[in-house]
């Protein structure tokens, strides 16, 4: 299977292609394809590929076929599903960055904007952070380790300074354009928060904690499940990123104390880290997903393998590990994950750096382990 007439086209509107072309070139070099090997495999010009690798020619602007066909015959070479999952990633973040490079701030449209048309996805937001802050995605590990390459190369695509600050504007922008009084409007708002909390600048720090007093003035926090849930939830994390534990705090207090609450926080972090999959339009699911519709395994990996750190984040990971642990009990008749999470609540407990009540939660799930083992 060739790719006819892929070798012909340009990147008319798509003119951003450096995410998905560095992800494309950590494929081929796993491979231990040669530019010009993979080009004879896929029946394309030496140039279209250096193109595709530069991002000077953007996989985006290939047809949905040709993307589809190029898929298959990496498949076909011995490319893994992550590796090609991580390609489709590299195209939508290609897709986020071209719109915000391209677009005047003056002209932003908060109403059209891809933060606004679906819940991004922690896949997507490690690629998106990668640009920003350095750190490399987890779904590239796998290249990384299969790359036998030598020499110089390039850590991660980059953007310029300037690129980098543009990107980081735009993005504070329709933030402060969005109608964070509606459903879709707090979406936005709070995806672009997230985002932000991996810019470490103090510039934006303060723009996140003056954004939040804002919000909270905007729309009143009420105790439990309400609309506004999932914006702050994004907001206290953006801060806990940056250093303030504090609105993390307020929103367990404040946010997880009803059982709509503990709902969404479980549906949401099973959505994050996979447990619950498929693509999201709107956070209506957070509150509608049946909880037992989600299996709970990589979740639970996930919060075990976080059982320290950034103080915010660690209560919200206890929270949490203790809210799964009510609907999900034999999760601690497992004798392994019950000694490793006695071992880490007994470290925690020791070192007496949580809260008052994330204390009586670690003290809970003492309990409970002592009582499963007992069984």
């Amino acid at each position: 299977m060739a790719l006819a007439g892929a070798g012909t086209l340009t990147g008319g509107a798509y003119s951003e292609g450096r995410v998905a072309g560095y992800v494309f070139k950590l494929i081929r070099e796993s491979l231990r394809h040669t530019q010009s090997r993979l080009a004879e495999e896929l029946g394309v010009a030496v140039a279209t590929v250096q193109g595709w690798e530069s991002g000077r020619r953007p996989l985006m602007a290939i047809s949905a076929g040709q993307f589809l066909a190029l898929q298959a015959i990496l498949r076909r070479l011995g490319a893994s599903s992550s590796a090609l999952e991580a390609l489709g990633l590299g195209v939508e973040a290609d897709l986020f960055i071209g719109e915000a490079l391209n677009t005047q701030h003056a002209a932003v449209d908060p109403t059209r904007h891809l933060l606004s048309s679906w819940v991004i996805t922690r896949p997507f937001t490690e690629i998106i952070a990668w640009l920003v802050s350095g750190k490399e995605p987890n779904n590239l590990a796998d290249l990384r380790g299969r790359n036998t390459r030598r020499g110089p190369v390039a850590a991660r695509p980059t953007l310029s300074i300037d690129e980098c600050g543009h990107v980081l504007t735009h993005i504070r922008t329709v933030a402060e354009r969005a109608d964070r009084t509606s459903p879709r409007g707090q979406l936005l708002a709070r995806q672009a928060y997230y985002l932000l909390g991996f810019d470490g600048e103090p510039e934006t720090a303060q723009w996140l904690t003056d954004m939040y007093r804002n919000d909270r003035r905007l729309v009143p926090p009420r105790r439990g499940w309400s609309e506004s849930w999932p914006l702050a939830r994004s907001t206290a994390s953006a801060l806990t990123r940056l250093g303030d534990p504090e609105p993390m705090r307020r929103f367990i207090s404040e946010r997880l104390t009803d059982q709509a609450g503990e709902v969404a926080n479980l549906n949401y972090w099973a959505f994050w880290v996979g447990d619950l999959i498929g693509h999201q339009s709107s956070d209506a699911f957070i509150q509608t997903t049946p909880v037992d519709s989600w299996h709970g395994a990589q979740l639970t990996r996930h919060l075990l393998d976080r059982l320290h750190g950034n103080i915010g984040f660690l209560e919200l990971n206890i929270h949490t590990l203790w809210s799964l642990i009510q609907i999900r009990p034999d999760i601690i008749r497992d004798p392994a994950t019950a000694n490793e999470l006695a071992e880490k609540i007994a470290q925690l407990l020791d070192e007496n750096l949580v809260s008052t009540e994330t204390r009586r939660e670690l003290e809970a799930l003492r309990f409970g382990v002592a009582v499963a083992a007992r069984r």
